[in-house]
């Protein structure tokens, strides 16, 4: 297809923006608006040891102490009105859509703040990319971040995020996989490589997608590009950490390295996504993203991201990872799964079973209908 390079601006019909709108500081742990940056350090408690219950950071503590205030000020979204046929149809076709906000004020604020708890005291599977590649500024990558922040196990749980990634995959079913979150600081060299998820998770299935949620303003030359139709490729390559070696002490990928099928072949190398934009064989899709927008894009998908020059501003993005109906555990080796049994966070799922079969992975969607 000839090249196009996709650059989408702010100004769509789905934005909703509300300007002043203050957290509740008893909800929050203190009032903030948007785009104030992070909040002092001397509002975040002391260090403690990480854990995979909710961690005492400002930011649960203060949603802990004051769930009702937390809840009025963190008001669901409607997934129908932000994901209409014509978006799904997008969405099947072309691999990644974006949803203007889809998050209000308070929301961001929210998880900004958690945010910036989990940059100072992180979990165990976090990376910090930049520095385990000695380059400049800061690169900043964790995992199950909603099983120790109340903000983000609130986003997950009840923001209707998990209902609008069902309906991208007409799935019945939400089951959260994990949620990430990453950072990358200004004077950030280290890029996020071209690849996909799929490759890097212990799944199979068709019904596989994440939700990438936008906590700063991001230029699109500084932001996720997605090859467009990519997904439907259905790639499966070998993968390496983002740190630039095969893996780091946290995030293995067991069985890299060795006789494994990782080490051996098998699996597809993956495209020179700049030469095949540059020749006009590719179509690069990305968007100027407000706080509060979400891009929604098929774990198949191909992506990368330049690092962030010092003249940009901050560019935390939260993701959170969703499977469907017809997902189930992939037992094969080179996957996160190895690192993730080593920190705690093991789904004790035998191969072809059903991923919703492990409490580590609920259905949001049933928690929420349960509960209302």
């Amino acid at each position: 297809v000839p090249f196009r390079a996709t650059s989408l601006g702010a100004g769509r019909s789905l934005v909703r923006r509300y300007p002043g709108v203050v957290v509740p500081a008893a909800a929050l742990g203190g009032a903030r608006t948007l785009g104030r940056g992070p909040s002092p350090q001397s509002a975040t408690p002391p260090r403690q040891k990480n854990s995979i219950r909710p961690q005492s950071t400002a930011a649960s503590v203060a949603y802990a102490e004051a769930p009702r205030l937390a809840e009025e000020a963190l008001a669901p979204i409607d997934p129908a009105a932000l994901m209409p046929a014509e978006t799904i149809e997008a969405f099947e076709r072309d691999g990644a859509v974006v949803v203007r906000g889809a998050l209000d004020e308070n929301w961001v604020s929210a998880l900004r703040r958690a945010a910036e708890a989990n940059m100072d005291d992180p979990g165990p599977l976090c990376d910090e990319h930049a520095a385990a590649q000695g380059t400049g500024g800061r690169f900043h990558d964790d995992q199950f971040l909603w099983r120790r922040h109340g903000a983000m196990r609130h986003y997950v749980e009840r923001s209707g995020v998990g209902g609008l990634a069902a309906l991208a995959m007409r799935s019945n079913t939400a089951h959260i996989f994990y949620d990430q979150l990453l950072v990358k600081e200004p004077g950030t060299v280290a890029p996020t490589p071209w690849h996909n998820d799929t490759s890097y998770w212990q799944l199979a299935g068709s019904q596989i997608c994440s939700v990438w949620l936008a906590l700063d303003d991001v230029p699109a030359d500084v932001g996720v590009a997605y090859v467009k139709g990519s997904h439907a490729t259905k790639l499966r390559h070998a993968v390496t950490n983002f740190s630039g070696a095969d893996h780091s002490d946290r995030n293995v990928y067991g069985g890299n390295g060795g006789d494994d099928a990782n080490a051996s072949g098998g699996f597809d190398a993956i495209p020179d996504v700049d030469a095949l934009v540059a020749s006009g064989d590719a179509t690069l899709l990305k968007w100027d993203m407000r706080p509060g927008d979400v891009i929604v894009f098929d774990s198949h998908a191909l992506h990368g991201a330049p690092g962030t020059p010092r003249t940009a501003g901050r560019r935390r993005g939260y993701a959170t990872r969703w499977c469907g109906d017809d997902v189930v555990f992939d037992a094969r080796p080179g996957t996160m799964a190895t690192g993730w049994a080593a920190a705690g966070y093991d789904a004790k799922l035998d191969h072809g079973a059903r991923i919703g079969d492990s409490d580590l992975h609920p259905d949001v969607l049933a928690a929420a209908k349960a509960s209302a």
